[in-house]
């Protein structure tokens, strides 16, 4: 993920120009040394070409249900084509489901909406997020 991550803020973040990329590492490492933190790649030829990040933890509302919230997820541009990214969600979809998830929230930005997608892979939409950034 580190190495795509510049390429992918560049190209999806939002007030770049207010809040600069700064990934705490090290936060993300102890997610997943907790097993908190859930990876799915996306490969071609061996090739990393995407991925999907997410937490899996029960909900702070209910605390008997196992949730998963992502936290970003990207897929180079030249692989939007065809069945890469279905395939990568709908695996992120199946293994989160094996681990014992109840419900995913995950969401997806106006300005590179993938919600046909989502609906396609069983996923309602349910909430609109804003936003207010001070500079």
């Amino acid at each position: 993920m580190q190495e795509m991550y510049p390429e992918h803020w560049a190209e999806i973040a939002l007030d770049k120009d207010a809040i600069k990329l700064d990934p705490d590492y090290e936060k993300y490492r102890a997610m997943a040394e907790a097993g908190i933190l859930h990876l799915v790649t996306a490969r071609c030829d061996g090739r990393l070409v995407g991925y999907h990040l997410s937490m899996i933890y029960p909900h702070m509302h209910y605390r008997k249900s196992l949730t998963c919230f992502t936290d970003v997820f990207y897929l180079k541009p030249e692989y939007r084509v065809g069945m890469i990214g279905y395939k990568m969600l709908k695996f992120f979809r199946d293994s989160v489901k094996a681990r014992g998830v109840q419900k995913i929230y995950m969401g997806t930005k106006l300005s590179h909406d993938i919600g046909p997608l989502l609906l396609r892979l069983g996923f309602n939409p349910i909430e609109r997020i804003y936003t207010l950034v001070f500079p």
